[in-house]
């Protein structure tokens, strides 16, 4: 598997977050000669642990290197838990542990990628086995427990899905002290006291992306609640204005408010049509569906495999008593995890990855206990039958597994670019429409021009010439001046302003959304402007290379 993996390592990179984020942030952090803002791509401002690896391995000359650097992160977290299931249950479990792990289709596809998910995975699973050998060892010190949060706060310094770990192992502090701890030992003021030292250990873990983004921003955890940040400041840090003399006039009627934004469960019921049963059985679907590139399918997918955590549930009294403290914790963990994750944001099977490992313990402690249970079983037909299903299931997950490793491969088709038979821009071309175009302005273009970006989907690795990235709302604001429509001229205006010279647009996005959903006369407008105000230089699949006339 490991070869396996690496061998999918070898190819350029074309994952969307490597080219929008974790390579084009640190090239150009590179080009600029250190850590820099830019006000421009508000994921700049994101945590940078790995990031910062990557950048080194820039500066070597490489950005394949970096897919090596996350998948060693894959690597250590499948160490750990064949450390920790050889200690608890022996070393075939640990290897299976580690195997399922490894193969578990999100894992193997994230390995492949210049992403930062795995190495949240291995901090996340880190601080909590750390807090484990705390409990071992009765709390009798502080330093593990601190060093538990140093790891948290590593886990938060490479991406803020990391702020949902730190408070869930917070919390699990203070419990796992109560459970340990006798209660003559100063119980409770040592669980308090501990929650809190882990909490700052973390929270100084994750100090220099948070001074940085103070100094910037005056937000910690920019973009996140900046709104919410920024009110707290002024109340804080701001005198509250003088309050001018006025007459007492009679209240307005209040005004009405407008649809507050839709819970992203109502999103699902909206976009997808999903039914309320639907929506009650996504901790069970994400087991059993998924579809890379397919939002509905959770853009990804996870393995049946996983779902073996059920048997510690059905057969929770027949689970032996060294057992229980962990797989509670590991249940208490991973599902509080992802009720949260489900209820905040879109449901991504990525977003869930810091959990994946804890998961995967609770899966091999399943398969275990059923084994156990189902071989002490009275009634020889029973111990067959229930064996013969168990059986069924772990072949149907390991098919599953082993279909998408083959069409991960097929995928990312690596041989053709080892051999030599396809060219780096050949092959980069084959899955970004862009990269076309992006060669044509490398050559042509002056490193002082400022290129404009509409519908690239913000992917600018690639381009060596500096750009303002899209976002949502750059084409609504080259179009519309408040409520009326801007003028081919105001178009011109509003783009010399930013110091755009030029523009690349991908057409085969930007008409179709336009005609069938843009506001009545974007369109004609913006096809007037491209015809009396720019000049087009270059076109590719769908993506063309506009001039502005002066």
């Amino acid at each position: 598997m490991v070869g396996f993996i690496a061998l999918l390592c070898l190819v350029p990179p074309v994952s969307r977050d490597a080219l929008v984020h974790h390579l084009a942030v640190p090239k150009l952090y590179l080009k600029a000669g250190g850590m820099v803002e830019i006000p421009t791509m508000e994921w700049a401002y994101y945590p940078m642990n790995l990031d910062v690896l990557y950048w080194a391995s820039l500066a070597l000359g490489s950005d394949t290197l970096p897919k090596f650097i996350h998948f060693a992160f894959g690597l250590g977290t499948a160490v750990l838990l064949y450390r920790y299931l050889r200690k608890a249950l022996g070393g075939p479990w640990g290897l299976a542990g580690a195997f399922l792990f490894l193969t578990t289709p999100v894992i193997m596809k994230l390995s492949t990628t210049v992403y930062v998910d795995l190495g949240l995975a291995f901090f996340s699973l880190a601080a909590t086995l750390a807090l484990f050998r705390c409990r071992e060892n009765g709390f009798s010190g502080w330093k593990g427990v601190a060093w538990a949060g140093v790891l948290c706060g590593l886990g938060l310094g490479v991406k803020y899905n990391g702020l949902l770990v730190l408070m869930i192992l917070s919390a699990l502090v203070p419990l796992m002290v109560s459970r340990t701890v006798p209660k003559e030992a100063h119980r409770d003021i040592r669980a308090i006291g501990l929650a809190a030292l882990f909490v700052v250990a973390a929270l100084l873990a994750y100090g220099p992306t948070g001074i940085r983004n103070t100094v910037w921003t005056g937000n910690p955890i920019y973009p996140l609640y900046n709104g919410t940040v920024q009110k707290v400041r002024k109340a804080l840090f701001e005198p509250p204005p003088k309050a001018p003399v006025a007459a007492v006039k009679a209240s307005a009627s209040p005004k009405e408010k407008g649809p507050g934004r839709m819970h992203p469960l109502q999103v699902r019921r909206l976009i997808y049509d999903e039914s309320s049963l639907d929506l009650a059985l996504l901790p069970v679907r994400l087991f059993f569906q998924g579809q890379d590139g397919n939002s509905r399918l959770f853009d990804g997918r996870f393995s049946p495999l996983l779902f073996l955590f059920v048997p510690l549930i059905l057969f929770w009294r027949r689970m032996p008593d060294a057992w229980r403290s962990d797989v509670g914790c590991l249940l208490f963990i991973s599902w509080i995890y992802i009720g949260l994750a489900i209820c905040l944001t879109a449901v991504r099977v990525r977003y869930l990855v810091p959990v994946v490992p804890h998961l995967v313990l609770l899966a091999v402690y399943g398969l275990k206990l059923s084994m156990d249970t189902l071989g002490q079983a009275t009634r020889p037909r029973v111990r067959r039958v229930g064996l013969a299903c168990l059986a069924l299931f772990v072949a149907y997950g390991l098919f599953v597994n082993g279909a998408y490793a083959a069409y991960l491969y097929r995928y990312v088709n690596p041989l053709p670019y080892l051999a030599g038979e396809v060219d780096r821009d050949s092959y980069v071309a084959r899955y970004r429409v862009e990269h076309d175009a992006f060669r044509f302005v490398n050559k042509a273009l002056a490193p002082t021009d400022l290129l404009y970006f509409v519908y690239l989907g913000k992917r600018g690795y690639y381009c060596d010439i500096p750009y303002v990235p899209d976002s949502g709302g750059h084409l609504r604001g080259l179009l519309n001046r408040g409520t009326a429509l801007r003028s081919a001229d105001e178009m011109v205006g509003y783009l010399k302003a930013k110091g755009i010279t030029h523009l690349v647009i991908n057409m085969s996005i930007v008409w179709p959304h336009l005609t069938e959903d843009g506001r009545p006369g974007e369109a004609e407008g913006f096809d007037r402007f491209l015809k009396t105000r720019t000049r087009l230089l270059f076109q590719s699949r769908g993506v063309y290379v506009f001039e502005l006339n002066a």
